[in-house]
C-alpha cells in the first residue's frame, strides 16, 4: 500500500509478533487504530501468477475507518510530517521493520498514553495482514498485470 500522505488516528504500537501466513510464521509490527487515511492510494497483491492492483482517482483520500482496525505490518516508511496534530520538519525519514525498531518506539508502549496520531508523507506500508475497518476508495480502479 503506497500514498502521498497517510495518517493514522487513535494509533497503538502493540509491539513485534508471529503470525501465521501462508508462507509460514512471519515476525511483523502490530498496530491498531480507529481510523486511517491515505492520499493517493496504489495498493497491490501478488495472486498466482498476477499482481492484482487497486488504485484510488489521483488526488483522492481513500479511508479505512472502524473501531477494531489491526494492522500486522512488515515495513512501515515515510518522512514524518506531523505527532499529535503538531506539524514537524520534514526531516525525519522513518523505516520500520520487525527488526529495526528503534529503542525509542518500544520505550513508548504503555508510555505516552492510550492513542497517537501520526502522518507520514510519502508512505509505503507493506501489510502481511488486517482485520477490522470498512475501506473506503473513491474512483477505484482494479487491474492485473503479470508477476
Amino acid at each position: 500500500m503506497k500514498g502521498s500522505w497517510l495518517e493514522l488516528h487513535d494509533l497503538v504500537f502493540h509491539g513485534v509478533v508471529t503470525v501465521d501466513t501462508a508462507a509460514g510464521p512471519k515476525r511483523v509490527l502490530k498496530f491498531s487504530a480507529t481510523a486511517v487515511r491515505i492520499r493517493d492510494l496504489k495498493m497491490s497483491v501478488p495472486i498466482g501468477p498476477q499482481i492484482q492492483h487497486i488504485d484510488a482517482a489521483p488526488g483522492s483520500t481513500s479511508t479505512l475507518r472502524g473501531d477494531d482496525i489491526t494492522m500486522y505490518v512488515e515495513s512501515l516508511t515515510g518522512t514524518l510530517s506531523s505527532v499529535e496534530n503538531i506539524p514537524t520538519p520534514p526531516l525525519l525519514r522513518l523505516h520500520l521493520t520487525p527488526d529495526t525498531v528503534p529503542e525509542w518506539l518500544y520505550d513508548t508502549i504503555g508510555q505516552l498514553g492510550p492513542t497517537l496520531q501520526l502522518s507520514l508523507n510519502d508512505a509505503d506500508i507493506d501489510q502481511t495482514g488486517q482485520t477490522g475497518g470498512e475501506l473506503t476508495v473513491p474512483g477505484i480502479h482494479g487491474y492485473g498485470t503479470p508477476h
